[in-house]
């Protein structure tokens, strides 16, 4: 493929589903697909069927697009030989045939960004992506990795989280080529908060002698249970960590919302997961 198209092929596709709210109900598109149902097989029934709802649900909808479009978009002829037929009224023709254009001019309006906006798109996928990442570590901090350095074992990982301050994992060399790391590759840090040692910027807590997370902020929440403190810093009004710290030192601080600390997270204890 030729450079353009490369890039092209790199771009986050979005499919963004239309819908009209209007009155007390709405109009989005499975809403709409039943009135298409309706409109090619002539019955609820089988409209309902193709949906994979039941009747009972299909008549909510109908009711539901019936007061969003002040009007009724379907009516029923009862019995005969085929039990029945359901058809659109002139209003649920109408509707069907505006709501339709509405969505071919979307989709051309999609496909405009994902030519004009490449980047815009590229920065909402990476945040989708972020967003729906399902993990049990409570400290996820993105960021774009700095530098690896080590030997030929292992290797540090520095990742520079939004030009706040550096996180440092430690990982294997065969990580680091397996998972395709280097210089400018966006990742994300997991550290988990029963990792994180919560100090006063003037105490250095007794951990390895090695490379060692240190990160400065801002305390705005502590909440309290019977065995330990789970404690929200705030990293220059952008990011936040959370340390969960044992009740006695917790109580040994004497914390106030509003006081600077210092969390320390040891490499170890970072897990990075790249955004692809």
């Amino acid at each position: 493929m030729n450079q353009k198209t490369d890039a092209m092929a790199e771009t986050p596709e979005f499919l963004c589903n239309l819908s009209v709210h209007a009155g007390h109900g709405y109009l989005d598109e499975s809403r709409m697909k039943l009135l298409q149902e309706i409109q090619k097989s002539g019955t609820l029934t089988a409209a309902a069927e193709a949906m994979k709802v039941s009747y009972k649900t299909a008549w909510s909808w109908l009711d539901a697009m019936g007061n969003a479009a002040e009007g009724p978009l379907v009516e029923s002829v009862q019995g005969g030989a085929t039990g029945g037929a359901t058809s659109l009224t002139p209003l649920g023709e109408k509707i069907l045939f505006q709501y339709n254009t509405l969505c071919d001019r979307h989709a051309r309006f999609m496909a405009s960004l994902q030519t004009s906006q490449q980047q815009q798109l590229r920065d909402v996928e990476s945040f989708m992506r972020r967003l729906s990442m399902n993990t049990s570590a409570r400290n996820q901090l993105h960021g774009t990795i700095e530098r690896i350095w080590g030997d030929k074992t292992q290797a540090w990982v520095d990742v520079m989280v939004a030009d706040l301050a550096i996180v440092t994992a430690r990982v294997t060399r065969s990580t680091v080529r397996e998972m395709g790391l280097d210089m400018g590759v966006e990742v994300t840090t997991l550290t988990k908060a029963t990792c994180l040692t919560l100090t006063r910027p003037d105490h250095r807590p007794k951990l390895s002698k090695g490379p060692i997370n240190r990160i400065k902020g801002v305390l705005t929440r502590g909440v309290v249970d019977e065995d330990y403190a789970l404690a929200t810093l705030e990293i220059a009004g952008l990011r936040t960590l959370t340390a969960l710290v044992p009740i006695d030192t917790w109580q040994n601080m004497d914390p106030r919302v509003g006081e600077e600390f210092t969390a320390w997270f040891e490499p170890d204890h970072v897990i990075l997961a790249r955004n692809n």
